[in-house]
């Protein structure tokens, strides 16, 4: 069983999660990223340098690879490239390649933040109020029903990038007029949460829901955080996944305030916090093994240890020269920029 990981970039523990369950059933990760010195790629049995997914000739060229390493499922770490691979399910599926993303729709609804928070309100779930206009922002302010310190983002972002907090309608303005496709939300107090989980992509059932305080966050990772046992955090979980209908690996972001739990984030793919689940023994990895061999998957809901820490760490790799890796054949030469 061969496995295909698409925008590896720094997700090393993930390769190596990977690569050691693979390993039990006589199977490689294969690893592909556009950036050579991406350091997960130094710990796929096997990696690739690709072209960018913005590339017109990209899903041909990951086509290629599926059929020469007879890949059996892929997956990719990264928002942008959910939706790709989301439209090209079917013809991946043709060449017998199991594509580990939810359908479209749910990717599509995940990936902007207004539609996951019009999704949240029409289901009567709790969640962040967004706005697309200015107009939108001084009447809930006029009604005060809003005010500032607020956040300002981008509409599609990811990894918190491009995220500002203004405290005056001149710096609101002057923000939104550089930039476009932006939305608003009031700066929330309160304690931040992340939940792994994990949904059978046989029967479409949560298996695994691992619920996490954060502790502390880098460049929109995870870098602390501590295990929690709420019963009232995983039963919204589980009304969201049973509106959103998702598989796989899943993870969600919510923030609890005076008012309850309120959710922020829905990210279709394995989250950067997800090493905590996995060391807790909430096994995704072995959940997809098991699905991809026609085993569904025994519910876990809640069997980890509350009050678990973890801590994440810098490791370093040092690589004589990108070129030299290429010359020595450590990186195929499937596309060299």
């Amino acid at each position: 069983m061969n496995i295909l990981i698409c925008s590896a970039g720094r997700r090393v523990k993930l390769v190596k999660y990977f690569k050691e369950e693979l390993k039990k059933v006589g199977g490689e990760v294969i690893a592909v990223d556009c950036d050579a010195s991406a350091p997960a790629l130094q710990f796929a049995d096997i990696a690739h340098i690709v072209p960018r997914i913005t590339d017109k000739g990209y899903i041909a060229h990951i086509m290629e690879l599926c059929r020469k390493y007879k890949v059996d499922a892929m997956l990719c770490l990264i928002d942008p490239e959910l939706s790709l691979l989301a439209e090209h399910k079917e013809e991946f599926e043709q060449e017998h390649v199991k594509v580990i993303v939810s359908d479209k729709d749910v990717v599509n609804i995940c990936f902007d933040k207004y539609l996951t928070y019009q999704l949240l309100q029409t289901h009567g779930l709790p969640g962040i109020p967004t706005y697309l206009s200015i107009d939108e922002i001084v009447e809930e302010m006029d009604q005060q029903r809003l005010d500032f310190p607020l956040i300002i983002k981008p509409r599609n972002g990811s990894a918190s990038l491009g995220i500002s907090i203004v405290h005056s309608y001149a710096e609101l303005t002057a923000l939104w007029k550089d930039h476009g496709n932006f939305i608003v939300q009031p700066f929330i107090e309160g304690n931040e949460y992340g939940v792994d989980c994990y949904i059978d992509i046989l029967n479409g059932k949560p298996t695994n829901i691992f619920c996490k305080q954060k502790i502390k966050m880098r460049a929109g990772e995870t870098d602390k955080s501590i295990a929690i046992h709420d019963p009232n955090l995983v039963q919204l979980i589980e009304e969201l996944l049973c509106i959103l209908r998702p598989i796989g690996p899943i993870d969600i972001d919510c923030f609890k305030t005076d008012k309850g739990y309120m959710i922020s984030e829905i990210n279709p793919r394995f989250g950067g916090g997800y090493p905590h689940a996995h060391e807790e023994g909430q096994n995704f990895v072995t959940c997809i093994v098991n699905n991809l061999m026609g085993i569904p998957n025994k519910v876990e809901i809640g069997n980890y240890e509350h009050g678990s820490v973890m801590i994440k760490y810098d490791d370093v790799v040092l690589l004589k020269s990108i070129d030299m890796m290429k010359e020595q054949g450590n990186f195929q030469k499937s596309f060299i920029e």
